[in-house]
């Protein structure tokens, strides 16, 4: 009986070794592949940034520079229709929160500069260049109050987003 015991437990024993190396490999193996895939994934969204500077509150509408600080170009129109949205909260008794999609672009230009383009044909922010626009509010939004933050929220195409606040002051 005592080499049969024996036997049996060298059996067990290297099929729990042979076990526990099957599954650190694997692991390895999915840690490795997973490694490439998130490599993959960020030479594919190459450094994208935006930044907003909110200028104007209104009662009914924003107004808001949108900088390409990134090494991507934004595209901001495209046959009349709008490739990006403004999210714009505010409370009037009770928050309030719209979806923009039909913003109108005011101007574009360099940053820090004069140099400004026709936004009907240069209807994209090419790294270093910024946009004004303005957001317009609902027909049956609730006027934006004097003196209550609000935030705006510009969202790229590539889903990059850009957040400032202000207040309404005259």
């Amino acid at each position: 009986m005592g080499f049969s015991v024996t036997v049996a437990s060298a059996i067990i024993l290297a099929g729990l070794i042979i076990f526990v190396g099957a599954t650190v490999a694997s692991l390895i193996y999915s840690i490795n592949q997973l490694t490439v895939i998130l490599n993959i994934l960020s030479r594919k969204n190459p450094n994208i940034n935006i930044e907003l500077d909110l200028t104007c509150v209104n009662a009914s509408y924003v107004e808001f520079y949108v900088r390409n600080t990134g090494s991507k170009t934004i595209f901001l129109k495209s046959q009349g229709f709008n490739w990006n949205s403004v999210i714009v909260a505010y409370k009037n008794i009770t928050r309030h929160s719209y979806l923009i999609e039909d913003y109108e672009i005011l101007e574009i230009k360099v940053q820090n500069s004069t140099l400004t383009f026709n936004p009907s044909t240069h209807s994209y922010l090419n790294p270093g260049e910024e946009a004004k626009i303005r957001a317009n509010l609902p027909r049956e939004a609730p006027k934006i109050p004097y003196n209550e933050p609000v935030i705006v929220v510009f969202i790229s195409h590539y889903g990059v987003s850009a957040i400032d606040e202000g207040t309404r002051v005259s």
